[in-house]
């Protein structure tokens, strides 16, 4: 009793090795602006923008390469550094949108404990000083 036993091994070639490769190259670059961009204080809020683009031309960089059995490295490449710098510009959004209600907060605060008429009194005071300095 004798077994043949045969193992084939196929490879798929790309049909299209260069599907989606423009666009993986868009999407890296904005995901590495968005990333970096992020970590910008006062700026890092607005690298949302080119995240979002980048995350959507990775997305379809990576179904094009999908599609044609093409490598999709660069377009996961982008994905990932697009996704990270919107993480990161959406921790900068938490943190204006409530370092700004803590800012009316105190202001209403500052105002209810007088802090308004003590600043005017002072004003009062220096224009009073310097009204004097200038008689002289």
């Amino acid at each position: 009793m004798e077994e043949n036993t045969t193992t084939t091994t196929t490879t798929t070639t790309p049909s299209n090795p260069n599907a989606g490769k423009g666009m993986s190259i868009a999407g890296l670059v904005l995901g590495i602006l968005a990333a970096i961009f992020s970590f910008i204080p006062c700026v890092g809020m607005w690298a949302i923008v080119p995240g979002i683009v980048g995350v959507i031309l990775s997305a379809l960089a990576m179904k094009q390469a999908g599609a044609a059995n093409a490598p999709k490295g660069m377009a996961i490449g982008g994905l990932i550094c697009s996704v990270v710098g919107i993480v990161i510009a959406c921790y900068w959004l938490y943190l204006v949108y409530f370092a700004a209600g803590a800012m009316v907060d105190a202001a209403h605060e500052f105002e209810k404990a007088g802090g308004m008429d003590s600043l005017n009194k002072a004003l009062q005071q220096l224009k009073e000083i310097t009204d004097t300095t200038k008689a002289q």
